[in-house]
């Protein structure tokens, strides 16, 4: 028997709308790698090799850590069996790091999002104690650097419905949000 799409809980993303693209420019991706040379270039004429390796060790540790969380949320909802196939690494900018490869609802990603933005400064910042502050620091302004654009577009799409997909392409930089 036919359901209208409002019922059904199955519903295929070619049933959805797309309701906004939230594209990130040329322009936009531009100042997003001009503003991270400019914080590694700060970084580095404070203290040159502390930076080196503050940098070099967080670009390997950062996105590990954002990683971690989000399998860890994942767990935490019982649906870390479909993690291998729904999350993959991704190295193109403005989105380097564990992205979602298949549409998602937004309410899950902003929360996963918001997860990845307190937990690892609560991570980094746990660190205090046994960690010099420039590696702190480092490892504070990288995290913080990585998620910009996520946190971005979860400000852009905040007053959309939270039952809506969103989709991350891996060919292009924009979000596209749907809607039944």
């Amino acid at each position: 028997m036919f359901q209208p799409l409002s019922e059904q809980k199955e519903a295929t993303i070619y049933q959805y709308k797309l309701v906004r693209k939230l594209a990130f420019e040329p322009g936009f991706q531009r100042f997003y790698i001009v503003s991270g040379a400019t914080l590694a270039l700060a970084l580095l004429l404070v203290d040159l090799w502390p930076a080196l390796v503050g940098l070099a060790t967080g670009s390997i540790l950062v996105p590990f850590l954002h990683a971690v969380i989000i399998r860890m949320a994942l767990l935490r909802r019982r649906s870390l069996e479909s993690t291998s196939r729904r999350w993959q690494w991704r190295w193109k900018f403005p989105f380097p790091g564990y992205m979602p490869a298949l549409p998602m609802e937004l309410s899950v990603f902003q929360r996963l999002q918001l997860h990845k933005l307190w937990i690892g400064a609560c991570v980094i910042g746990a660190f205090y104690p046994w960690l010099p502050q420039w590696l702190l620091a480092a490892y504070l302004l990288l995290h913080l650097w990585l998620l910009a654009p996520l946190l971005y577009a979860i400000l852009r799409l905040h007053k959309e419905k939270r039952d809506g997909v969103i989709k991350l392409p891996f060919e292009e930089p924009f979000f596209s949000y749907y809607h039944r």
